[in-house]
């Protein structure tokens, strides 16, 4: 299946995307959280203060909408490499079950490895052993 230069750029910085975005945004949005409420969890006593919820609104304004983004560019990136994967005749249908399986069970693993071993090269291993 050939894919334009500029799709497999769209399809990296997506994949990269959906794969650091809950190890570096998430820990990024909750220390921001704990660190603008006052440490609530360490003085039982201590109320919130309406100010700092009022101050937090834009932050999470702009989380909210790149939450929902996540949820959906994995669920289209997980389509597009199932499609990618049975549609690649370069691979046995062993490794192109073990990629089906990987991109549904284990997505942060899976698709990275998929894209920059088949997807980014212009020409599959397999096949340039072919035509030699």
């Amino acid at each position: 299946m050939n894919v334009s230069k500029s799709v497999k750029i769209l399809i990296g910085f997506l994949t990269a995307f959906a794969v650091l975005f809950p190890f570096l945004i998430m820990p990024i949005f909750m220390m921001f959280f704990m660190f603008s409420s006052g440490f609530p969890f360490f003085d039982p006593q201590s109320a919130p203060n309406p100010n700092d919820i009022e101050a937090m609104l834009p932050f999470m304004m702009v989380f909210y909408p790149l939450m929902m983004c996540f949820s959906l560019v994995q669920l289209g990136l997980q389509i597009f490499y199932i499609i990618h994967e049975i549609k690649n005749k370069a691979l046995t249908d062993t490794v192109r079950i073990l990629f089906a399986i990987g991109t549904f069970l284990l997505p942060y693993v899976a698709m990275p490895i998929y894209f920059f071993v088949y997807l980014w090269k212009d020409n599959p291993q397999e096949s340039q052993i072919a035509q030699a």
